[in-house]
């Protein structure tokens, strides 16, 4: 590729927000090449990492949004340490279905059971499925 033609492409690029593409672009054209990939498959490969890179900083964005005290997943959290805890129940939140179902979730119990962390894990995953998200405590 002349240099004319990647100054152009790197500039339309920029102009576009396409930041993830412009990062990557060369090693996509170097694994579309050894790979002998059609247009076609050259480009879904390319927007595919864009639209991942953008989900991500769109997911990022929500977290900060929620104003979470700090962040836990649910992979930290310690179902052995606290078997009051139902696993199940706390996975079938993690599906998000009470979102979908109009359904609002409070989660009680005594001090020190890992409330807040499940709270927090639970709007994380809403973060990166899509969905917005207000933390709050009572």
């Amino acid at each position: 590729m002349s240099s004319l033609t990647s100054a152009r492409i790197e500039s339309n690029l920029a102009y576009l927000g396409l930041k993830r593409t412009k990062e990557v672009l060369d090693s996509v054209i170097e694994d579309a090449s050894k790979a002998d990939l059609s247009y076609l498959e050259f480009l879904d490969r390319l927007l595919d990492r864009e639209v991942a890179s953008h989900k991500e900083w769109r997911s990022e964005q929500r977290i900060q949004r929620a104003r979470f005290p700090y962040l836990k997943t649910i992979d930290q959290f310690d179902f052995d340490f606290q078997p009051s805890v139902d696993r199940k129940r706390i996975k079938e939140l993690l599906m998000l279905r009470f979102i979908e179902n109009g359904e609002n979730v409070i989660i009680l119990g005594p001090p020190g059971v890992g409330k807040t962390h499940l709270a927090i894990a639970i709007g994380v995953a809403a973060c990166q499925q899509g969905e917005p998200v207000a933390f709050t405590t009572a």
